[in-house]
């Protein structure tokens, strides 16, 4: 289609057909969703595909044939099985499909129970970047288990990127033997909580703003999230459907996936924030 010109009534219809077509080709089958994310692995013979799919050289031929009229897959000249450029983007589609699937089951209850009003569009459909996340739980026995687990993890690291809805008295204290210690800190919280800040911790707040490694931003607008980003882990506390934040359930990852996730979640808040300076 030429730059600039819209579509048809005709072209409309042809272009929606085709993409419900191909929706069903990948997603509708389990045999042939398999197929393109086994091939993104590599080149397989049939043989291969049947023996880890477990399934007869007949049924991998039939899937296999449908793939291939719809230029998913192809054959080289030895006779393997191999995605075509479209099939290669397909397949990470797929995965990213199937991540988010896995991520969306295994955490039912934490996406279920809490607000995720805080975590922007694009980041939600980045969500199989978690898919290596675990939930870390206040149990009867241990009544302190998640906020212990931050405090923690906190101590460990080197550098600190974090965004914060909510105020705790023992923060301001805890930031500044961090930016002590020489820990690389940069901290966004909402406007509410900074004036929570100004009011209780203003004094621990003008020794360290004066620090190389010590950044303080402010959001003007109020979001329910509050995340920690270290150089090796990322911790995200969320707000229950009550409007509550929830203390008892983090959600962590020292996966690499999900640090970028968790970089680029903090990249959008930073770019909505606005520095603080010592004249307070």
């Amino acid at each position: 289609m030429e730059e600039g010109r819209e579509m048809n009534g005709s072209e409309a219809d042809t272009s929606r057909i085709y993409t419900r077509d191909i929706l069903h080709l990948a997603v509708c089958s389990g045999l042939r969703m398999t197929i393109i994310l086994s091939l993104k692995k590599g080149k397989k013979s049939l043989g291969d595909l049947r023996s880890e799919l477990e399934v007869s050289s007949t049924t991998a031929i039939h899937a296999l044939r449908a793939l291939e009229k719809n230029n998913i897959t192809m054959q080289d000249k030895d006779k393997k099985y191999m995605l075509t450029k479209l099939g290669e983007i397909m397949a990470l589609k797929l995965l990213d499909f199937s991540n988010a699937a896995e991520v969306l089951k295994k955490h039912e209850r934490f996406w279920l129970e809490h607000d995720l009003s805080g975590i922007p569009e694009h980041l939600l459909e980045k969500i199989g970047w978690l898919k290596d996340s675990t939930i870390v739980e206040d149990i009867p026995t241990d009544i302190f288990k998640s906020h212990t687990y931050f405090l923690e993890l906190i101590k460990k690291s080197k550098v600190i990127r974090g965004f914060s809805s909510i105020y705790h008295p023992e923060y301001p204290e805890l930031i500044e033997e961090l930016v002590n210690r020489k820990v690389d800190v940069e901290i966004i919280v909402t406007s509410k909580v900074f004036e929570k800040i100004l009011e209780t911790a203003k004094k621990t707040l003008k020794k360290i703003l004066y620090s190389e490694n010590f950044s303080l931003f402010v959001l003007n607008e109020e979001v329910k999230i509050a995340f920690t980003l270290t150089d090796s882990v990322l911790h995200i506390g969320l707000f229950s459907n009550d409007g509550t934040y929830d203390y008892n359930k983090d959600i962590i990852s020292d996966n690499e996936k999900a640090i970028s996730w968790g970089r680029l979640l903090y990249e959008h808040y930073f770019n909505k924030s606005k520095k603080v300076d010592s004249r307070i």
